[in-house]
């Protein structure tokens, strides 16, 4: 019988698990999904998969060092992660979802990909000069960004 800490054991247990979870990417699923709490709530607690930080990078048009600090993941372990095709832990799926959401909020409002990205390279005066991508390390700054975009949308001035 195989112990627990038997590396097969554990590698079998690995791959019966990710057979029985839903997809670990954000990139394949739909924006509608995006808007869906409760399958976000289980895809964040399962942990999302490294290909969609990368997704969200070539979204964004930025660097994976520039990403990683934006998520406030260390550039080292999004490479130790990637050698180990590990899932990200549920902290960092948070902040993952948190770019993808204000991503595809932007893609509704500006309705193309250049005008979204031009966006969040800007320096809107609301924001008092720093980048919307800046805001958005942080959940208060995520929410400052959304209601911004939520402003443009209605056509009031920011």
């Amino acid at each position: 019988m195989a112990s627990i800490e038997d590396p097969t054991f554990a590698e079998k247990k690995n791959v019966a698990i990710q057979q029985q979870q839903p997809e670990h990417s954000i990139a394949q699923l739909r924006e509608s999904d995006i808007k869906d709490n409760a399958k976000m709530s289980d895809l964040v607690t399962h942990g999302i998969a490294l290909s969609s930080v990368w997704e969200l990078g070539e979204r964004l048009a930025i660097s994976q060092e520039r990403l990683g600090e934006l998520l406030s993941i260390p550039k080292r372990t999004l490479h130790r992660r990637a050698q180990k095709q590990e899932l990200l832990k549920q902290d960092e799926s948070e902040r993952v979802l948190r770019l993808f959401r204000l991503y595809f909020q932007a893609m509704d409002v500006f309705e193309d990909g250049d005008r979204t990205l031009r966006w969040f390279a800007s320096h809107p005066k609301a924001l008092g000069g720093r980048t919307p991508l800046e805001f958005a390390r942080t959940e208060p700054g995520a929410r400052l960004v959304e209601d911004l975009l939520g402003r443009i949308e209605d056509g009031v001035f920011s």
